[in-house]
């Protein structure tokens, strides 16, 4: 029997530091429920227009999820001194000297989420999300670099500090040695109350099915939805939406994702007939190229460039005379070129969107993993590698970017070039912090074509630019047509400043391309090249998009197809279709190569289609896979959010005509047999380096 006065010091170790779990755990919500107030304040769009009852909802879940997250985080140091209470004193006690540490570290590390969580809202239009991964992924050294730039991380700094000494602070105000004693049923009671209490708020509830993601969803509103988390809960659900796109063992589990027993299933959902085993629904995922005479006659150049930060919606805002965005690219996309303006793209992120085109896969990043080191057949350059093309990808930044050098060389690219080679050629070449400014790209495109030319070989060219990204700088003997950031009117999310910061790299990404079409086309090279170009992602910070009947404008990205008369043959562009980054090279492999066999992906854009649709890889209404035709829209595709068109805008419907759910249907069949085949390759390769 342990005496009173022994017992009494370890009973107040544990009412001491259980006294000071629950005042920084209240503290902590309070403190996550200001910043949500901020948010809402600094970020809500002036054309909001949400029922009052939304925005409390918004605000109360938050709160649940707040409460969670801290009793997550703070909850087991009290389980643990409830255990050490019939130990000796002296581990009890070492254990409250620890909780100060503890404390200190817990707050810092929320401060800081919420933090990130608010400006990172102001760029990307919402809460953390798997982007942030890219820290480490990308140059880390230009992305910090990029957010000294453009944020005050000094003053931040202090505020970090300042909150959290506070919120310590006030944890240990008012402590007091002397409590009054408590028998044993009285302290039991305290202690079963306070675990309840913990495992309560750290399930979010005391019934049966805990607070999930799904639960974030109390609006048709976007931006009300994004409310909800906090920066740390932001980014738990960022880190699962990464673990959600791991290969994972199983290549039947995206099947199962998407409602479907087999790729056999998805398979009959298309209309394939004898697909009837897997093996022959692969077979029917490989597809042959019509016959094109003019392409076996003079096989031509192929050049796709994908352009940073090129999103469509401020296109919309576009004025030859006084905020002129396109500079020397106008023609092309006005009169020369076809212009698709209903297009999407494949992610919301340069690399996803990057893998998107280049292999039509959902699950992103996939050549950085333990997967990287194969060949996928999915290879969009692949095709041209066994045409006998020179494969080359040019982009104005690193090579060990991603790594993108050896990434690319096992996909088909005979050469992966950056700046150090544009510098060789170009001595006198400027850049910023990614790299080097678009138009020593071009120059050097130029410069690949025409040695291409006289060397009577044919070129299959990539480019990547990367002027248009923070921080957004134009290089100095560089004139600006002239621009008016005033015409974005209630649109504009960010000062006049930036705005026009952001609009004038716009037009110099825009200007450098626009010049570099028009080489081409003086040297005669445009009659044997086809050449495509499309944004990565909508234009960062610019304009909000809080709304989820915003998705045009949030995925959509410009399109300008070029496709030369000799080679069109008798099709004709379809310019009014709902397409996709997944069309690209579907459509430019229809024209350039004849009679090869190519992956199943997208559709030839010069081919009429019945119904078409655009569809992407994007996330959106918590799960993966986004399409929208003229029927309406679907999110979230494995537990699919139904949208109508309703004045020209999206708008959540809870019972969607049969064409949208039949559409829907084919679009989850789809995404179901392109991670099947993704999957099943990546796991036959790993199954193989193992053994």
């Amino acid at each position: 029997m342990y005496n009173d006065s022994v017992m009494m010091s370890r009973w107040q170790n544990w009412r001491e530091l259980n006294r000071q779990l629950w005042r920084l755990g209240l503290i902590g919500v309070a403190t996550l429920a200001l910043m949500r107030v901020l948010l809402w304040q600094s970020y809500a769009p002036p054309t909001l227009e949400a029922p009052a009852g939304e925005m409390w909802q918004a605000f109360w879940m938050g709160l649940r999820f707040d409460a969670k997250i801290m009793a997550v985080l703070l909850g087991p140091w009290l389980i643990v001194a409830t255990v050490l209470l019939p130990l000796p004193r002296v581990f009890l006690a070492g254990w409250r000297r620890l909780w100060l540490v503890w404390a200190i570290a817990t707050m810092a590390l929320v401060n800081l989420l919420a933090l990130i969580n608010h400006f990172f809202f102001s760029f990307y239009q919402g809460p953390i999300n798997s982007l942030i991964f890219g820290l480490f992924e990308d140059d880390t050294q230009a992305v910090l670099k990029t957010i000294w730039s453009d944020y005050p991380v000094f003053p931040l700094l202090i505020v970090l500090i300042g909150m959290t000494g506070i919120q310590v602070a006030l944890m240990r105000r008012g402590r007091r040695h002397e409590r009054r004693r408590l028998g044993w049923p009285q302290a039991t009671l305290l202690v079963a109350a306070s675990w309840v209490a913990l495992v309560g708020l750290g399930r979010g509830t005391l019934g049966t099915f805990p607070l999930r993601e799904m639960h974030m969803s109390v609006s048709s509103n976007a931006f009300v939805n994004d409310l909800v988390p906090s920066g740390p809960e932001a980014l738990y659900l960022a880190w699962n939406e990464r673990q959600a796109n791991r290969i994972g063992d199983d290549p039947q589990s995206g099947l199962a994702r998407y409602g479907f027993s087999s790729s056999m299933a998805a398979a009959n959902v298309l209309g394939w007939s004898q697909a009837d085993t897997p093996q022959a629904v692969l077979d029917r995922m490989t597809v042959t190229t019509p016959v094109r005479p003019a392409a076996e006659e003079k096989p031509p150049h192929v050049v796709v460039s994908l352009m940073e930060g090129w999103g469509r919606h401020p296109l919309d805002f576009d004025d030859a005379e006084n905020n002129d965005l396109l500079g020397r690219l106008r023609p092309w996309v006005k009169e020369k070129a076809d212009y698709f303006p209903y297009a999407l793209s494949s992610g919301n992120g340069t690399y996803p969107s990057l893998e998107g085109i280049l292999f039509d896969t959902p699950i992103s990043p996939l050549t950085q993993s333990r997967y990287g080191y194969r060949q996928y057949s999915t290879s969009t350059v692949l095709p041209y590698e066994r045409a006998g093309y020179r494969t080359v990808f040019l982009t104005a930044g690193s090579t060990q970017w991603r790594n993108l050098d050896d990434a690319l060389k096992r996909q088909g690219f005979d050469e992966v070039l950056g700046e150090n080679a544009i510098r060789e050629r170009f001595p006198e070449a400027k850049g910023g912090t990614w790299g080097l400014y678009d138009e020593w790209m071009f120059r050097y495109a130029e410069k690949l074509l025409e040695q291409a030319e006289a060397n009577d070989e044919k070129l299959m060219l990539v480019m990547l630019s990367i002027t248009n990204h923070p921080p957004y700088k134009i290089p100095q003997d560089y004139a600006p047509a002239p621009l008016g950031v005033s015409r974005l009117g209630d649109a504009l999310a960010v000062s006049p400043q930036l705005g026009t910061s952001i609009l004038e790299t716009y037009q110099y990404a825009n200007d450098s391309m626009g010049r570099f079409l028009n080489h081409l086309e003086a040297d005669g090279l445009m009659d044997h090249t086809l050449f495509a170009a499309t944004g990565d992602h909508n234009t960062r910070s610019l304009i909000q998009y809080p709304d989820a009947h915003d998705l045009f404008d949030q995925f959509g990205v410009p399109m300008l197809l070029w496709i030369p008369p000799a080679y069109r043959g008798e099709g004709e562009a379809q310019v009014d279709d709902w397409t996709s980054h997944r069309d690209i090279f579907p459509t430019l492999w229809a024209h350039s190569l004849s009679n090869a066999q190519v992956p199943w992906m997208g559709r030839d854009l010069y081919t009429p289609q019945a119904s078409p649709m655009a569809l992407t890889f994007n996330r959106q209404d918590g799960g993966q896979g986004v399409m929208v035709s003229d029927a309406g829209a679907a999110t979230n595709l494995a537990d699919p959010t139904y949208y109508r068109w309703s004045g020209g805008t999206l708008q959540a419907v809870e019972s969607p005509s049969r064409a949208l759910k039949d559409q829907t249907r084919r679009a989850q069949a789809r995404m179901a047999l392109e991670g099947w085949r993704i999957r099943r390759e990546a796991l036959q390769a790993d199954a193989r380096a193992t053994n």
